[in-house]
C-alpha cells in the first residue's frame, strides 16, 4: 500500500538511507491497512520522525544518534504503543530490542542485586558489615557490577525501544540514570513511549531532585515529541471480531447468573479456592480453570500484592476475572492503585480481563493523580461494556495496543 502523505512529509535523506526510510514506512502502512486503521495526521508525523531517525542511525556511516533518539509521550489511548510496535517490526536490523519498562527494571533490579552482592563479597572482609560503607573500592565495585548488569541485558543492540517509560519510585532513580547514561555512551538509538513529559518523571517534590540529571539528559540528547490528537481511540466502538487480548474482556456491573452464562462463566464454588504464592506473599484465588484465573478484589488488591506478583501470574494465566470491585464509597486508595497496576500489567501483556464492578466504580478514579486516572479510564474503556456485539465500525487507530 502506498504510504499515506503526512503534513510534514519531506526529508533531506538521500540514496540508500532514503530507501531504508521508505521501506520502513511502507511496512508500517501495510500493517495499518491490514488492521483497517486510518492513521491521523499526528500519527503520520510520528512515523516520519521515527523512520527518518532510524534510517539515519542504521546507515553504514552513521554518527552518534544525538537528537535521533525520541521520547514519545502523550495521554493514554493515542496510539503510542501501536506506533512503536509497527516501527520496531519494520526496523531492518536484528540488533534491536523492545521491552516494557516494568519488565526491564524488574530484571535489572534482580541482576544488579546479584552482581553487586558477588562483587562486594570479593573485596569485603568477613564480619566487616557496615565498617566499609562508602569506601572507594566498594563504590567502584558496585558501579561496575551495575554497568555489567545493564550490558548483559542490552548486549550489542543498535536500537532500543522502551514501552511505558516512567519513574515513580525513588529507588529506581539511580538505576534509571545509570541505564540512560549507558545507552547514551554506547551510541544506542533509544525510542521510548510515556504518558508523562520528562519533567513529570518522579513528580513527588521530596524526591524529584533524584531524577533531574536524567531529565536533563533526555532534553539534551533526545527529541521530545508529544502525540495527542485529542481523541482517546479506545473509546471508539469496534466489531466483535476486531477484539482480542485485553479488549476481548468485559466491564460489567454486578453481573447476574444469566450474564455470566453468556460469558461462559459461573460463580466459583467455595471448594474452588486456591492458595498461590507467586513471590513472597500468599494470595487467594477463587478459582483456577486451566489458564483462566478468578480473583476477588479484596484478595488481589486489598492484600500485600505487588506488580511482581502480577507479572509472575500472567505467565500462566491469560484470562483473568476480578469480581467484587467496589464503588467509590468503599474503595480505598491502596486498593485502587493496586487494581490500576493489575490492569496495566494485563493490558501490556494483552491478557483478557473480565471486570465485575459495583455502582460508582468510575467515581473512585478521583483517588488517583490526574494522569494515572486518565490512563486507567482509557484502559477500562477498551473493555466491552455489554455482552452484545456493538456493530460499531473502526475507522481510526483502535486502542487495543495504544
Amino acid at each position: 500500500m502506498p504510504y499515506p502523505k503526512s503534513p510534514v512529509r519531506g526529508s533531506s535523506l538521500r540514496g540508500p538511507v532514503l530507501h531504508v526510510r521508505d521501506a520502513m514506512q511502507q511496512a508500517v502502512g501495510a500493517r495499518a491497512q491490514s488492521e483497517h486503521l486510518d492513521l491521523d495526521a499526528r500519527q503520520l508525523e510520528t512515523i516520519d520522525l521515527l523512520t527518518n531517525n532510524a534510517a539515519e542511525h542504521l546507515a553504514p556511516a552513521h554518527r552518534s544518534p544525538g537528537k535521533n533518539r525520541v521520547y514519545l509521550w502523550g495521554p493514554p489511548g493515542r496510539g503510542k504503543t501501536w506506533l512503536l510496535g509497527a516501527f520496531f517490526d519494520a526496523l531492518p536490523t536484528k540488533r534491536k530490542l523492545r521491552v516494557h519498562f516494568h519488565d526491564f527494571f524488574r530484571d535489572l533490579h534482580a541482576t544488579a542485586h546479584k552482581a553487586t552482592t558477588l562483587a562486594l563479597a570479593q573485596i569485603d572482609e568477613p564480619d566487616s558489615l557496615g565498617e566499609t560503607r562508602g569506601r572507594a573500592d566498594r563504590v567502584e565495585a558496585r558501579t561496575s557490577a551495575i554497568e555489567q548488569s545493564i550490558e548483559s541485558m542490552l548486549g550489542d543492540v543498535q536500537v532500543l525501544c522502551f514501552d511505558e517509560f516512567h519513574c515513580n519510585d525513588p529507588g529506581d532513580a539511580m538505576l534509571l540514570a545509570r541505564t540512560v547514561k549507558y545507552i547514551m555512551d554506547r551510541g544506542i538509538l533509544l525510542v521510548t513511549t510515556s504518558n508523562y513529559p520528562p519533567e513529570e518523571l518522579l513528580s513527588d517534590e521530596y524526591y524529584h531532585h533524584l531524577v533531574l540529571p536524567t531529565i536533563t539528559t533526555i532534553r539534551e540528547h533526545m527529541t521530545v515529541h508529544e502525540l495527542d490528537a485529542h481523541l482517546d481511540y479506545r473509546t471508539i466502538e469496534r466489531h466483535e471480531g476486531q477484539r482480542s487480548g485485553f479488549s476481548s474482556g468485559s466491564l460489567l456491573h454486578s453481573p447476574d447468573a444469566g450474564q455470566l452464562q453468556r460469558l461462559g462463566l459461573a460463580e466459583p464454588d467455595r471448594g474452588d479456592t486456591v492458595r498461590l504464592t507467586p513471590t513472597s506473599h500468599e494470595i487467594r484465588a477463587l478459582r483456577i480453570d486451566g489458564r483462566q484465573i478468578w480473583f476477588g478484589f479484596a484478595d488481589l488488591c486489598e492484600s500485600l500484592t505487588s506488580t511482581l506478583d502480577y507479572l509472575k501470574l500472567v505467565r500462566d494465566h491469560d484470562h483473568w476475572i476480578i469480581s467484587g470491585v467496589p464503588g467509590s464509597g468503599l474503595m480505598t486508595p491502596f486498593g485502587l492503585r493496586r487494581l490500576a497496576n493489575v490492569i496495566d500489567v494485563l493490558y501490556d501483556h494483552q491478557v483478557r480481563l473480565d471486570l465485575f464492578v459495583e455502582d460508582g466504580f468510575v467515581d473512585s478514579f478521583g483517588h488517583l493523580p490526574e494522569l494515572e486516572a486518565a490512563r486507567l479510564r482509557s484502559r477500562v474503556n477498551a473493555l466491552r461494556s455489554g455482552l452484545e456485539p456493538s456493530g460499531g465500525k473502526t475507522t481510526s487507530l483502535e486502542g487495543v495496543h495504544a
